[in-house]
């Protein structure tokens, strides 16, 4: 390990922290998005603040090659499309704050990542334990195998991706959907069943759901030999048909490894590095013009092996999940079928109109 020291920073004592976290990776065609934002912890909840103007590069250490990164939306940053990593080479993440301030990260090299040997996965109608602690849920349960190298230490980092078909597009509550206004603008005093509605999608949809625990290991048990059945994922029934899982294997630094084990151990994180209330961990970003500034977050270069998986879900039986949280329930049809209208699937974080690849 090198002198990089992770340690607690206690969002209650300062209000607004600087976030970073992200990759630069060896994966050309869906790059890793480099965020750096402002982390405000206000009456016990987490607000997220992009920062605008921030002028961000990643600096080749052996070459002295400078390449900056391209801004986008909500504080994100992704290099050049003609960006490559050398695997050979170091990298360090550079930014300006608006306000004069200027941050660089600690050198970090890629570490090959071994392929994904095996994917598989078994349903446990007994998995995951509900919200309210009341009862046990199903889940397919996703397990991988891989074979670890024997000629050096191996840390990993595993995340995934789930996909869902999803039906309906938008909920109304005490309103009906307007074509015209794309939005719940028509107020309604009466209901039939419940107080909202559910519009069906006008097209493909899918949810989007991305890992949110810290999942990481070290080979110190297992050097050179095969990793076998670590769990991965635990995906709910949503529906008796199937679902999809990209998943991410990714090799890491032991600085990066230790920076993740205490995440790990302390919160189990929320979501990500901006969403863990109420301490962060500061890793191996630092402030160049004011030492004393504590950053939480980590930069890393990375190489990715990816697996898109199936899951069928033959084996699953209900009671099935509620993937909006609710059931169910449509507006009566009217006569001359212009009610309910179909609803647009509209891209974000968490929903995209744009079929997966790996998709059945």
């Amino acid at each position: 390990m090198s002198c990089i020291d992770p340690y607690s920073l206690d969002f209650n004592q300062k209000n607004s922290v600087l976030v970073v976290e992200g990759f630069l990776t060896d994966d050309v065609v869906k790059p890793d998005t480099i965020k750096i934002q402002y982390s405000n912890f206000e009456n016990e909840a987490i607000r997220i603040v992009p920062i605008a103007s921030v002028k961000a590069s990643v600096l080749n250490v052996d070459t002295n090659e400078e390449t900056k990164l391209i801004e986008q939306p909500k504080g994100g940053f992704l290099p050049p499309k003609t960006f490559r990593i050398n695997t050979q080479h170091k990298y360090i993440l550079k930014f300006s704050l608006p306000n004069g301030q200027n941050y660089e990260s600690a050198p970090e090299k890629i570490t090959p990542t071994p392929a994904i040997a095996k994917v598989y996965d078994i349903f446990n109608a007994q998995s995951v334990l509900s919200e309210d602690g009341k009862k046990f849920l199903s889940a397919n349960e996703v397990y991988l195998d891989t074979q670890d190298p024997t000629e050096q230490k191996n840390y990993y980092l595993w995340r995934y991706t789930h996909f869902e078909r999803l039906g309906f597009c938008i909920t109304c509550t005490k309103s009906q959907y307007s074509v015209q206004t794309g939005a719940c603008t028509i107020p309604l005093a009466n209901f039939n069943r419940t107080a909202y509605y559910d519009y069906q999608c006008a097209g493909d949809c899918f949810s989007i759901f991305k890992s949110k625990q810290v999942n990481v290991l070290s080979d110190v048990a297992s050097n050179g030999q095969l990793i076998k059945g670590k769990l991965i994922a635990k995906i709910p029934t949503y529906s008796p048909t199937g679902c999809l899982i990209q998943i991410q294997q990714i090799s890491i630094s032991p600085e990066m490894y230790l920076y993740f084990k205490i995440l790990e151990a302390q919160t189990q994180s929320n979501g990500g590095l901006a969403d863990t209330p109420p301490a962060g961990i500061v890793g191996n970003i630092k402030n160049i013009t004011t030492p004393s500034e504590k950053i939480v977050g980590y930069f890393g270069v990375v190489s990715i092996q990816k697996n898109n998986y199936w899951i069928d879900r033959k084996d699953a039986k209900s009671p099935y999940e509620l993937i909006l949280g609710h059931e169910i329930s449509e507006e009566n049809a009217t006569a001359d079928t212009s009610r309910p209208p179909f609803a647009p699937c509209t891209a974000s974080s968490t929903r995209t109109p744009i079929k997966p690849d790996g998709w059945q």
